[in-house]
C-alpha cells in the first residue's frame, strides 16, 4: 500500500530518531506541524514514533479538563483533540486519516472546536465543549470504559516510582556513609538503625533526613547539608 505524504514524514522522522540523527530545519517544521495534528506534546509525539504506541488519552483528557476549568480555551480543545487522537487511533500513522475514516462524530466536533476555539465566544465555546465531553464519555463507555487504560497508567507511574526510588537510594547511600562514620566517632559499636526496606530515613521532609542509630541517638541532615548527632533531648554531640 502506499504512504501518503504525511506516512512518508512520520516514517522520516521515526528513522532519524532511532538513527540518533538530528533533524534538519525542514525536519523540525514537520515535527512540529505534526504536534499540531496530533494534539500532543513533542515529547509524546516523538515516544509515539520511536514506539509506534499512542499516548495516554486518559492523561490528556483530565488535562483537557483542567485546562476548560481555567478558561484557558484554545489550550482546553488541543488537550481533548489529543485525547481523542490517542482513543480512537493505535498508532500516530493512523491520526494522518483519522478525519477522513472515522465515522465517529466526535471527531468532526473535537477538531471543530480545536480549529476555532479562540474565536468562538464563551458561551458557544462551552456548548460545543460540553458535547464534545458527552460524545467522548460515550465512546469510552462503548470501548469498555477507563479501566484498562488507568491500568496501564498507574503501571507507568509505577515504572517511573520505580527509578527515581532506586536513584534516591543511591544518592541516599553517599549521604549515610558520611553519617556512619559521624555515628561512629562518637561510639564505634552504634549504626544506624534500619526499616525492614533498608530505607534508613525515618522521615524526609522539608528538604531534611531524620535517622535515630541502634543506641538510641538521633541524626538529622539538614538543608543546608549539615550532618547533626543529637541526643533526645536535642544536644548535638557531633557535626560534620
Amino acid at each position: 500500500m502506499k504512504m501518503t505524504s504525511c506516512e512518508e514524514v512520520i516514517e522520516k522522522l521515526r528513522v532519524k530518531l532511532l538513527k540518533g540523527e538530528p533533524f534538519s530545519k525542514t525536519d523540525e517544521h514537520n515535527f512540529k506541524e505534526l504536534c499540531e495534528l496530533t494534539g500532543w506534546t513533542e515529547e509524546d509525539v516523538r515516544n509515539a514514533l520511536i514506539s509506534d504506541k499512542t499516548p495516554s488519552f486518559h492523561k490528556y483528557f483530565t488535562e483537557a479538563q483542567r485546562l476548560e476549568l481555567w478558561l484557558k480555551k484554545e489550550e482546553a480543545a488541543r488537550k481533548l483533540w489529543g485525547a481523542v487522537a490517542a482513543l480512537l487511533c493505535n498508532n500516530i500513522k493512523e491520526v494522518c486519516v483519522l478525519e477522513a475514516v472515522s465515522v465517529e462524530s466526535l471527531v468532526t466536533h473535537a477538531k471543530t472546536l480545536y480549529r476555532y476555539a479562540d474565536a468562538l465566544p464563551v458561551e458557544g465555546f462551552k456548548r460545543r465543549w460540553e458535547k464534545c465531553i458527552k460524545l467522548f464519555n460515550e465512546l469510552v463507555e462503548k470501548k469498555g470504559g477507563l479501566m484498562e487504560e488507568k491500568r496501564a497508567e498507574r503501571k507507568r507511574k509505577l515504572e517511573e516510582i520505580c527509578k527515581l526510588y532506586e536513584r534516591a537510594r543511591d544518592l541516599l547511600e553517599e549521604i549515610e556513609i558520611e553519617i556512619e562514620e559521624l555515628v561512629k566517632e562518637n561510639d564505634e559499636r552504634d549504626f544506624i538503625h534500619y526499616s525492614e526496606d533498608d530505607f534508613a530515613p525515618l522521615r524526609l521532609r522539608r528538604r531534611e533526613l531524620e535517622y535515630r542509630t541502634d543506641k538510641g541517638y538521633e541524626v538529622f541532615v539538614d538543608r543546608d547539608g549539615g550532618i547533626y548527632l543529637c541526643r533526645k533531648d536535642g544536644t548535638i554531640i557531633a557535626e560534620r
